[in-house]
Order: structure tokens, then sequence, then C-alpha cells
């Protein structure tokens, strides 16, 4: 009896964790849909544990149920699972920028394997072919049950691809330590739930669900950290992290540069249509040069400096690359504030910085060239 209680307690501590780290969300300011999806996975994996501990006691015979009610005790808590799975695929498609998911479309077509595993599970279990208790009132597993499994593992693994996909390819304005973090989260799960298929009185795949969501939550604060709220792209901490590393480790065959980005009469912006419209003018710019450094994804460091200044940290094999970056930001600020209609005309000046390898010198002092040209430029457009 003792083992009974144990695998109850646990559920209930790993309860109790969920539930601060909900409130840690709840009081926190970020409101994006994602941090909602993975409040409400948060939500259902705490229906999970309860339940899973509502079932231990039934079938550990602490209390007492018919036939029929500990089929219902047991469906309830591979329910959850289902769901659980299913928001953190949700999660997962909301973090790597998939619009379509939430469409009506897209919404259908993801919740479908689910749905038919419920369906599954429902009508399935009480004819055996999913599990059954046997003459001793042990579960057993049917010929279903791996196919039943297979539904929440389908869309945790199907993220995980998707997240070391995007690792490797996403753009560099983007941390990737958050995919890095999609990609390994359902070994926790998917291997303690392996385990606690084996080993049934033993829980184990609380404890597993609870550090992956451990590590989610931890890693999704320091991307926020990391992120310039306004613009969406890593803040001036980030540049220095990932600049300080690129100044230690060069990559062959490329050469590294920076370059600062500074909005043409930014203050005039703010002063005659006000800090509002100024926001709107610092994300048309940060939108254009994200859509300039698709070209070559990897090679390119997107960051706000401060104010109405960015950097761009680029690893290009020769500077006329660099000089092509330039003006495709330049195009691109003019296009998008010419399609949004706004105004006041919008312009940036670029000032471009190379480091010398061989002649190594601090990120200030880096920062100082790259400003030297972008004055430069500023004048001999005056």
């Amino acid at each position: 009896m003792s083992e009974v209680y144990y695998y109850a307690q646990a559920n209930i501590a790993c309860t109790c964790i969920l539930g601060l780290i909900l409130v840690k969300i709840n009081h926190g300011i970020d409101r994006q849909i994602s941090t909602i999806t993975i409040r409400r996975m948060i939500w259902v994996m705490i229906g999970y544990f309860l339940s899973d501990a509502v079932w231990v006691l039934f079938y550990g015979g602490i209390f007492q149920s018919t036939r029929s009610g500990i089929y219902i005790i047991t469906i309830i808590p591979y329910i959850f699972i289902l769901g659980c799975a299913y928001c953190w695929f949700i999660y997962c498609e909301l973090i790597q920028q998939n619009k379509n998911i939430l469409s009506r479309k897209g919404v259908i077509r993801s919740s479908l394997p689910m749905l038919l595993a419920v369906l599954l599970i429902i009508f399935g279990s009480f004819r055996g072919i999913v599990f059954y208790f046997d003459e001793n009132s042990r579960l057993q597993y049917g010929p279903l049950y791996a196919f039943l499994m297979l539904v929440p593992i389908g869309y945790m693994v199907l993220s995980s691809i998707k997240a070391f996909i995007r690792a490797y390819t996403q753009e560099r304005y983007l941390d990737h330590s958050m995919y890095f973090v999609i990609g390994i989260f359902p070994i926790l799960p998917i291997g303690c739930g392996i385990l606690q298929a084996i080993f049934v009185d033993i829980p184990i795949m609380c404890y597993g669900a609870t550090l992956a969501v451990l590590l989610v939550y931890i890693t999704s604060l320091e991307t926020l950290i990391s992120m310039d709220s306004l613009t969406q792209v890593n803040n001036r901490h980030q540049m220095q992290r990932y600049l300080m590393k690129k100044m230690k480790t060069p990559t062959p065959g490329l050469s590294l540069y920076l370059m600062i980005i500074d909005v043409d009469h930014f203050k005039e912006i703010n002063d005659t249509y006000g800090h509002l419209e100024g926001d709107k003018a610092l994300i048309r710019v940060a939108t254009a040069m994200k859509e300039a450094c698709q070209a070559h994804r990897n090679r390119f460091f997107v960051s706000r400096f401060g104010g109405d200044e960015f950097i761009i940290i680029a690893e290009t094999e020769y500077k006329g690359e660099v000089n092509w970056l330039s003006d495709k930001i330049r195009s691109s600020v003019k296009l998008l504030n010419d399609k949004a209609g706004s105004p006041y005309e919008l312009s940036v000046c670029v000032g471009i910085a190379e480091y010398d390898y061989s002649s190594p010198v601090p990120i200030p002092s880096l920062i100082a060239r790259a400003d030297t040209d972008l004055y430069h430029m500023k004048h001999s457009r005056a």
C-alpha cells in the first residue's frame, strides 16, 4: 500500500510545481498566444497528474469501484495525455511562426489524430483492444495500445524534427536555444512514458513531464530576456554575447563585419507624430532588416542596439556583400514605409566596420569604427 500512496504523492507534488509555474506565467506581462497555449498545456498536464493520482488509489485498492468505473478512471488520464501532446504541438507551431495553425483548416487537420485517438480509447478500451484488466485486476495492454500511444508520440516527434531543422536554418535575428529545447523536449516524456508503461506502479511519467516543462519555462524566460520586446529582434546584451563569441572563433573563409543602422530624423518623427508612430517606424526598420537578411540566414545576426540604432553582425566572403545588404535594407525601409502610407519619409544610414582577427580590438572600439563610417555617410548625404 505504501507504493500506492507514494505514487499519488508524487503526482500531487508535480502538480504543485506546475501550479507555481502557472502563477509565474499569470503574473508575467507576456500575453502572446504561444504563452496562452503553454499555459493551457500545463492545466491539461495538471489534470493528467491529478487523474493519475486518483487512478492509482482505485487501482491499488484504496478506494473501491465497479468494473465499468475503473475502466472510466483509467481512460481519463490517457485523454489528458493526448491533450498535453496536442497543446505542445500547437505551442511548437506558434513558436516556429506557423500562422496557419490556428486557422479553421489548421485546427481541424492538427486535431484530427487526437480526436480519433480519443474515440479509440473510449470505445476500444471496454472491448479490450486498447487495455483490459485480467482476472487478478491487473492492467494489461491490448493489441491497439501501441497504435494509441503513437498519436501523442507522433505529435511530439514531429515537433522535435521541425524544431531541429528550424534551429539550423532559422535567421540569426532569433536566438536558437528555444528551438533546441523544443527539439529535445520529447526525450523526457517519451522515455519516461515508455518506462511508465513497463513499470506501471512507479510514478515515472510525472517526473519526466514536469522536468520537461521546467526546461521549457526557464528557456522561454531566457529568450524573453534576450529579445527586444518592441521589434522582436535580439537585444543589446544578446548582440554583445554573440559578437564576443564570433570574435573568438572565426568562421573559415568568412570575414566578420559590424553594421550599425541609424534611423534618420527619428526625433522629429517622435516630436511631430508621437511616440506610438515612432515605435511603428522602428518596427518597420527591424522588419526591413530581417527581410534583407533572409538571403543568407545564419550568417546575419540582427539586434537592436538602443533607441533608434540597430546592429547587424555579418559574416561574408567579401565586403561587396555587406554593401549590397546595406543598400537592400535602405530600399526595404522605404518600400515598407510607402506601403504603410506613413505621413513622413523614413530612411536609414548604415555604418560598416570590419573586424581584423590579426589586430583584435574590444567591442566598443569596433562599434566606434562603424559609428565613424555612419557619421561620414550622414554628412555625405547632407
